[in-house]
């Protein structure tokens, strides 16, 4: 998908129900959006050209961590406890995690009504992103979509 010559920002998102709930909070035109591809941070790194000035992610739960650790590889249970204890996430809350998939972090985060903590992650996504991509003043806005409800339960702004 090609964005309008002169178009300023972009969402690029990952599935369907992401793209749907972005639309129904901004109501963009169906031209500012872009499918992620397999590789959320390679999609982003392409994205950030010509007169894009912001960039909208709109993920699951996988994929912010992707942002928020700046890989592009499925994130290790030890780099996401770790960011969750720089968003302040005690050791005791996360002792049960220790071997755990990342996936099992996300139900117990949601409907443990932890949405300050998920909004810390997206938070990080966003300044990783936006330090990550080599073009200067570019605003990047995280949007973390439950893949359950197909909501967006935490954004960065």
């Amino acid at each position: 998908m090609t964005v309008p010559e002169g178009t300023k920002e972009l969402v690029i998102y990952e599935g369907e129900a992401a793209r749907k709930s972005h639309k129904e909070m901004f109501s963009f035109d169906d031209s500012y959006y872009e499918k992620s591809g397999a590789d959320i941070v390679k999609s982003l790194t392409g994205a950030a050209r010509g007169d894009i000035s912001k960039i909208h992610i709109a993920a699951g739960w996988e994929s912010i961590l992707r942002v928020a650790l700046w890989t592009s590889s499925r994130p290790l249970i030890h780099d996401v406890l770790g960011l969750l204890k720089k968003t302040g996430v005690g050791d005791a809350e996360l002792s049960p995690f220790k071997h755990a998939d990342i996936q099992d972090l996300f139900p117990w985060l949601y409907y443990g009504k932890k949405f300050e903590t998920l909004r810390k992650v997206c938070n990080r996504a966003r300044a990783r992103a936006e330090a990550g991509l080599e073009k200067k003043k570019l605003l990047v806005y995280c949007h973390l979509v439950s893949e359950e409800t197909g909501a967006v339960v935490a954004s960065s702004l």
